[in-house]
């Protein structure tokens, strides 16, 4: 290669590239939109605290937890109270306002220990069910399934639905596969 063409190609890179950093980023930046609302919501979005009351007064009814909750939301956990909230609504047996106010509480230092252990283990099952959905396309009404599958295998869904949607195997049914290796045993028979 000569050196003259040598110096043309580079010469027009350079003019190309000087071309793409005049453009804004709004230019060359695309925006992604999901085109589907997604059926299970992994982590609440940050709301304002007027908007969090809302959503906790379902598991609040005393002053104290208040003065608590708002310190939380001040050091930026918003989403954990959120989270920590809808566990409270779906598991407690008796009460949500004792099992919330248990949640957070300061004495026996639960917010730390096991509260938010428990809202990022949450949100690890919340996000390996979407990918359960997502890869075997399935399709919102099954979400409901899926997330009890996940629960119920925690980490090990992940193994499982690569095993059903492996390439190299030749699954024809991926998804009769992966309800196969997640399906409960059934007690021995004697």
């Amino acid at each position: 290669m000569s050196t003259e063409r040598v110096g043309n190609t580079l010469t027009d890179r350079w003019a190309q590239l000087q071309g793409t950093r005049s453009q804004s980023i709004s230019d060359t930046v695309r925006v992604f939109e999901p085109s589907k609302i997604q059926p299970i919501i992994i982590k609440p979005t940050v709301k304002t605290y007027e908007e969090l009351e809302t959503i906790l007064k379902k598991v609040i009814n005393y002053d104290g937890v208040w003065i608590t909750v708002i310190k939380l939301y001040e050091a930026g956990m918003g989403a954990e109270l959120e989270t920590a909230a809808e566990i409270a609504l779906a598991t407690a047996k008796k009460s949500p306002f004792n099992m919330f106010a248990a949640m957070i509480s300061k004495k026996s230092g639960n917010w730390e220990k096991r509260t938010l252990q428990i809202v990022h283990d949450t949100w690890e099952v919340r996000r390996n069910a979407m990918e359960v959905l997502d890869k075997l396309k399935l399709g919102a009404d099954s979400a409901k399934a899926i997330l009890a599958i996940a629960w119920r295998l925690r980490g090990n869904i992940i193994r499982l639905l690569a095993l059903a949607t492996e390439q190299g195997n030749k699954i024809r049914n991926p998804i009769g596969l992966f309800f196969a290796l997640t399906k409960k045993p059934k007690p021995a028979a004697t």
